[in-house]
């Protein structure tokens, strides 16, 4: 089902769902007589276009008590279909810093019945770093079952009410109840993307806020085209600049580590070598929550870290070895003073880099590549914050120019008397596209061909391709592939070529923009073919060739050359995107592009001998 057909279901669910969902009883929660309910209410799989899962209820009821800590209760209810999604086959749910977490149900019912039939597995790990986090199974055969999973959260008094929570996932989600309950008297400031005011109640000197979405569309990610992430955050606090200001506090909490020996020295590169240091993969704690930080005491001299952590580490040995490093805070939305001061509406710490007074600036955020001078892909041109001692400043960084983005393919082919060529096809990912196609790392060599081919689109069919060499660049990388495939069509003295070329996958997000939008990064596609031919052949006319977007910040370029003296084949196509929005003409013109991009791979060129 295409996303149209989807939105129409949604909204015809919708409808539905105004004349049968009626507001939650003020009764305990009960997982068998909520099953019964949904079951009449939810309609099938069918109508939400998959058959894998479907979200039926997701409620979150957080309850804050007379000493200022908090009860948080997550309920979900989960629809399976066909088989059990992948990202639902194990879940995890850490117990936040200085609180406790468990598990208060985890078990399938029968839908019909209503009866409970299994039991989930639930495990506790330890992480490295001390965290306990539970991790809840899901089996086959929960496979056309209701799975049920409930968990209960302390927090202690120093967290108070600040919680941001993603409205939008994988699946779709047919009901979710967000409930805050605080002290009457006090207010709750929120703010939301794709939210409804709550309604608000007080009894028993009990103030409740209530929101509740009906039939969310999945959210998949930010692709190519950005796709803002519905979201709900509050906070018994109000403004930015407060929640700024117990961001700083927090980065200033880490407790004094002395700067490692073998970093020291060579000021022109204390940056680079610092950052390397302190985010390499032995030095990074996995599966945290990525706003995980934890007490002075708990943070050891050698890591490993959280990405919080190494970010104000590294700015603590930057200061330490004369560089200035500012820090910055990337917010999950636009920030101001009336927002609510949840410190769980940042997305992360971004430090802002410059080894001199003088010197080029550069930008560190954990889990991104780190170049001097140069700024990551996935946070150029995003606003940033930053508290002062009256307030608090937002500046825009620098969008990154669309070379530093570049996605280069290179064909190397000798072409037979047979139209069958064999060579090699050079990838080279940089900046953007290799945070998109692999957030900066590699699979396994074994694993290369098949990393390429669901990334990018090839038109010859029968292509078989093997990876020869790997080369990690300061950005990016290069890979480089030998080639076999049969690109022309041979009759008589005459010869159909097809040139080899490709189209990465994700760019055909664009195709469903119809006014405006804005891209992840600005970029180059650069089509290189250089083919040796054989030798006698003349080329009977040239394809219509395309040069959009003279004068505009979105050029497209194309050329063939070919020299029957020298039997060899020059093809080039440059697609150059300066912007990252995409206004309505823009956009139109990219439409063109993209369907030019699109051709290019299919292009028949006839020769004769």
């Amino acid at each position: 089902m295409n996303k149209t057909l989807l939105e129409k279901a949604f909204a015809l669910a919708s409808a539905c769902a105004l004349l049968l969902f009626a507001a939650a009883s003020a009764s305990a929660w009960e997982s068998g007589e909520e099953i019964a309910r949904l079951k009449k209410e939810v309609p099938s799989l069918e109508t939400f276009g998959v058959n894998s899962a479907v979200i039926w209820q997701r409620d979150f009821e957080s309850k804050m008590l007379a000493d200022g800590s908090m009860d948080i209760f997550r309920r979900t209810i989960i629809m399976m279909g066909e088989n059990v999604p992948l990202d639902w086959k194990a879940s995890r749910y850490p117990a936040p810093a200085g609180g406790e977490l468990s598990v208060t149900e985890a078990a399938w019912y029968n839908t019909m019945t209503g009866v409970k039939e299994g039991e989930l597995p639930v495990a506790e790990e330890k992480l490295a770093g001390g965290a306990s986090v539970k991790v809840v199974g899901v089996p086959d055969a929960a496979v056309g079952r209701a799975v049920v999973i409930v968990t209960h959260e302390k927090r202690a008094g120093t967290y108070g009410v600040d919680e941001t929570i993603n409205m939008a996932g994988s699946l779709p989600i047919w009901e979710q109840n967000v409930s805050v309950e605080v002290p009457a008297g006090m207010e709750l400031f929120w703010a939301g993307r794709d939210m409804k005011e709550p309604s608000v109640s007080e009894r028993n000197n009990v103030r409740s806020y209530k929101w509740q979405v009906m039939n969310q569309l999945p959210w998949h990610g930010e692709g190519f085209v950005l796709n803002e992430r519905p979201m709900l955050s509050f906070s018994t606090r109000k403004g930015a600049s407060q929640s700024l200001r117990k961001l700083n506090e927090l980065a200033r909490s880490m407790p004094p580590i002395p700067l490692p020996a073998a970093v020291r020295g060579d000021g022109r590169r204390a940056g680079a070598r610092l950052a390397e240091y302190v985010a390499a993969p032995q030095r990074t704690l996995k599966g945290y929550p990525g706003d995980y930080v934890r007490t002075a005491e708990q943070i050891p001299e050698d890591g490993p870290w959280t990405p919080w952590e190494q970010t104000f580490i590294l700015k603590r040995w930057l200061e330490t070895a004369g560089c200035e490093a500012s820090l910055w805070w990337e917010a999950k939305m636009p920030l101001d003073e009336a927002v609510p001061a949840s410190t769980t509406l940042f997305e992360a710490p971004v430090l802002e880099v410059r080894a001199s007074e003088r010197g080029k600036t550069s930008y560190f955020k954990a889990g991104l590549p780190f170049s001097a001078s140069k700024i990551p892909s996935s946070i150029a041109g995003t606003e940033v914050y930053a508290p002062t001692d009256d307030g608090y400043v937002s500046k825009r960084l620098p969008s990154g120019a669309s070379s530093d983005n570049r996605l280069a393919l290179l064909w190397k082919l000798n072409l037979d008397d047979m139209g069958r060529a064999d060579g090699t096809l050079d990838v080279t990912a940089t900046g953007g596209w290799s945070e998109l196609f692999s957030g900066g790392e590699l699979p396994e060599p074994n694993e290369l061909s098949d990393f390429l081919i669901k990334r990018i689109n090839f038109a010859i069919s029968g292509m078989e391709i093997a990876p020869r060499k790997t080369e990690l660049l300061p950005t990016g990388y290069r890979l480089t592939f030998a080639v076999r495939c049969a690109p022309g069509i041979v009759h008589g003295g005459s010869m159909l070529l097809r040139l080899p070329g490709g189209v990465p996958l994700q760019v055909s997000e664009m195709i469903r923009q119809e006014k405006q939008y804005t891209l992840r990064f600005p970029f180059v596609i650069d089509q290189k073919v250089r083919m040796d031919m054989p030798k006698g052949y003349r080329m009977l006319q040239m394809p219509p060739l395309k040069k959009l977007g003279d004068g505009t910040k979105v050029v497209l370029k194309e050329s063939i050359t070919h020299w029957p003296k020298k039997a060899e084949l020059l093809a080039d196509s440059v697609w150059s995107v300066k912007t990252r929005a995409a206004d309505s003409m823009t956009a139109q013109l990219m439409k063109e592009e993209l369907a030019a991009t699109l051709r290019w791979p299919v292009l028949d060129l006839p020769f004769r001998k």
